[in-house]
């Protein structure tokens, strides 16, 4: 499928201002396996905000609150991306362990982007990560000229007073088309360009499916299938076909879910399998994507494009009426797609009932398609029964014009024809990874731990304080489930998915089964994506030496463990800069829309802004809490905002109007100020409240002006009274001179004081 994702309760602060020595003391998740004193190796992570920052110890969960923090004072001259020598010091006042660097080893290895600028005293380059504030000193170049955009390395040395570094390649200029992303790529150190060897490798590979090649494989070319994406997908490594099984063989269904056969062409060990483990995974920006493997495969051999014969791994699946899968099937195939569908064009035919979209498709395929959404709504409701979680979150799609710039941004549209191939990519998964599981063999799976108790009981703490659940309810994915689906719409919808989300562990990549607490499964493995996912054309590797009965190698579990970690870490960097890209694309769209008001919701706070999702666009920008027009906090779970002593309460979903003020693309950042919002009294009643502080981004000359005070009618007419009018300004240069000077010696006069 074409991508396109017990412990004691805190108290509750008094609406008062905290004094924060007084304030709860939120539990943080810390780092298992460090002890006080105990020295180790990481990687320095500098803040975006100022000096400091945290470090990132090998070998341990990445996620928030894990990385321990460094203070400025004991960063001891460390800068982002350095490698360090550290010691865990103590922990903050939020229970977060802090460290102290001890050494540095040496420099990131990773070119940095930045902006080439000529300055009288030599060259420098500006970077454009915003945790590395320092300005790098470089030699004269020939590659760029003053201004644009390059490559800098730097220089090893840890003990250089001045920052210094080589510039290495010419990335562009900031008006050049895209250039946000070979931007984005060059800050996350994504692959771009696929070496010689990868395409030598590629060269021998016949356009045609040899009929050779099919003889050996279960033919299935005469089989409807079809395949259903995104409009603009180019790769389609996924297609369905389904048979209705009649009432005298038991009733139900067979699922056929047929995968782009991509280890038929990835020799392993080879230079394409090498460059494929690296990348780890597909990059896909708002307008372009940075692909696994070169485009003679995903967009060509390896593609189940419409009437062309394509290899294929086959996972058949009977369902009985109950929903069963009774049996399961894996076989190496060949198909022939017989429509290449979208997901709009599902729901015209099958869910808005077209006649004349149906009539164009045939009354085969929409057949196969009322069945195959009957189905995989049953499906649904039996996977939310088992207790798997049902949390929608909300993607942007960007709006290009035909110059490639960023016009608008929607919330992505998600109906029932994206849950119909989502619910059958899950089937055809578990059937794979229950198959390893029954016969013992190693693979990698997808595992999802348990949440943290803590965690989650504090989410269910602020969830009774909204009346989602009952006082002594325990937050079971039952009650979950339910809760989602009463505020489904509603304003609190983005509050609760936000705060459940931050409860919840991060899915990742094993060699170890742990099941996967988020479906509810306990067999669970990604095989659906191989021309995107690297585990996924692990797993096909090794059902083909199963199925063909071979060896299969020694300590092959402790091999799939470390291609496990890598393939996670490569998840979570791709994960992050998709986040950033699409940050950039938001800044250039609202970079013209300065001094313009929207309307959005909060989505969240950090300790000194607040989150505002705008409606339309649907982008994210930030409004500092000192625009609030009062002193605010932010509570401990940062679900809200008190300000004014306790009088105004701003809570994640509340509604509000923003205004634009800057857009700053260096750093990603779009603000704004709060104008107007729906907020809450200390007594919980309803109000709006519009921030004292809060000024126009453009300011005009009657801004400046101060109100009049009130006209005094007097006999003669409408005149305002001198006697009522008080003065207003310094008085005039002449009336300070002729106003008497104190006597000498006075305590408000010129003069020095005798005795002193």
């Amino acid at each position: 499928m074409a991508r396109r994702s017990a412990s004691r309760i805190p108290v509750r602060p008094p609406a008062r201002t905290p004094d924060r020595r007084e304030a709860p003391r939120a539990p943080a998740a810390q780092a298992p396996g460090l002890r006080r004193f105990e020295t180790f190796e990481a990687t320095f992570l500098g803040h975006p905000e100022g000096a400091g920052g945290f470090l990132r110890v090998p070998g341990l969960p990445k996620g928030p609150g894990q990385d321990p923090m460094v203070d400025w004072r004991d960063a001891h001259g460390a800068i982002h991306g350095d490698r360090v020598v550290a010691e865990i010091s103590g922990e903050g006042w939020d229970g977060r362990l802090k460290a102290r660097v001890l050494e540095i080893k040496g420099r990131g290895e990773i070119p940095l982007p930045g902006t080439l600028q000529k300055q009288p005293w030599g060259w420098r380059v500006v970077p454009l990560e915003p945790r590395l504030p320092q300005v790098i000193a470089v030699p004269p170049t020939d590659l760029a000229e003053d201004g644009e955009l390059v490559s800098v390395r730097l220089d090893p040395d840890p003990e250089a007073r001045q920052l210094r570094g080589t510039v290495v390649a010419r990335l562009g200029k900031k008006t050049d088309l895209r250039i946000e992303n070979r931007l984005t790529a060059a800050l996350f150190n994504l692959r771009t360009a696929f070496p010689d060897a990868v395409m030598k490798e590629l060269a021998p590979f016949p356009t045609e499916i040899p009929e050779a090649w099919a003889k050996t494989r279960e033919d299935l070319r005469q089989v409807l299938t079809c395949t259903v994406d995104p409009p603009t997908a180019k790769d389609f490594d996924d297609a369905i076909s389904l048979e209705v099984l009649p009432p005298s063989e038991g009733g139900g269904w067979i699922l056929g879910v047929h995968i782009a056969d991509v280890s038929h062409y990835v020799e392993e060990g080879g230079p394409l399998d090498e460059e494929a483990r690296l990348r780890g995974t597909s990059v896909y920006f708002p307008d372009e994507a940075i692909p696994m493997l070169p485009e003679r495969l995903s967009g060509d051999l390896c593609s189940l494009r419409q009437g062309v014969d394509r290899l294929t791994m086959t996972a058949w699946m009977t369902i009985s009426p109950g929903l069963e899968v009774v049996e399961s099937r894996l076989s190496e195939s060949v198909i022939r797609s017989g429509k290449r569908l979208t997901y709009d064009e599902v729901k015209e035919a099958c869910i808005e009932l077209s006649s004349r979209k149906r009539a164009e498709l045939g009354g085969p395929l929409c057949d196969l398609l009322d069945q195959a959404l009957v189905l995989s709504r049953q499906l649904t409701q039996k996977r939310l029964g088992r207790g798997a979680m049902n949390l929608d979150t909300e993607e942007a799609e960007f709006i290009f014009d035909a110059a490639g710039r960023p016009v608008d941004a929607r919330r992505y549209p998600r109906h029932d024809a994206h849950r119909m191939i989502e619910e059958f990519m899950l089937l055809a998964n578990e059937a794979v990874a229950r198959f390893f599981t029954r016969k013992k063999i190693p693979t990698i799976y997808r595992i999802h731990d348990n949440p943290d108790p803590l965690k989650l009981e504090i989410f269910a703490e602020v969830a009774r304080t909204f009346g989602l659940l009952k006082p002594k309810e325990v937050p079971t994915p039952e009650h979950l489930n339910a809760m989602l689906d009463k505020i489904r719409g509603g304003p609190l919808e983005a509050m609760i998915n936000t705060l459940l989300l931050r409860s919840l562990k991060r899915a990742e990549y094993s060699a170890d089964n742990i099941g996967h607490s988020g479906l509810a499964l306990q067999d669970y493995l990604h095989f659906t994506s191989p021309i995107r996912r690297y585990p996924d054309l692990i797993v096909h590797r090794l059902l083909r030496r199963v199925l063909r009965g071979q060896p299969l190698p020694e300590g092959l579990h402790s091999h799939l463990a470390v291609l496990a970690k890598g393939a996670s870490d490569a998840e979570q960097k791709a994960t992050e800069a998709e986040r950033e890209n699409d940050k950039w694309k938001a800044c250039l769209l609202m970079k013209d829309k300065v001094g313009q008001r929207f309307r959005g919701r909060i989505q969240g706070f950090s300790a000194k802004v607040a989150f505002i999702t705008l409606d339309a666009p649907f982008v994210e920008v930030g409004v500092p809490m000192g625009a609030l027009g009062g002193n605010f906090w932010v509570d401990e779970h940062r679900t809200k905002a008190t300000g004014l002593r306790g009088s105004v309460v701003l809570t994640i979903g509340d509604a509000v109007e923003v205004e634009i003020t800057a857009v700053d693309e260096d750093l990603r950042r779009i603000s704004a100020w709060l104008t107007e919002a729906k907020a809450q009294d200390e007594h919980g009643k309803a109000f709006t409240f519009a921030p004292v502080l809060a000024a126009p981004a453009r300011l005009g000359e009657g801004d400046f002006e101060k109100p009049r005070a009130a006209r005094a009618q007097t006999r003669g007419g409408g005149e305002r009274s001198r006697r009522t009018e008080k003065p207003q300004g310094r008085p005039p240069r002449k009336a300070r001179e002729a106003r008497p000077k104190p006597p000498k010696g006075s305590v408000r006069g010129s003069g020095k004081r005798k005795g002193r």
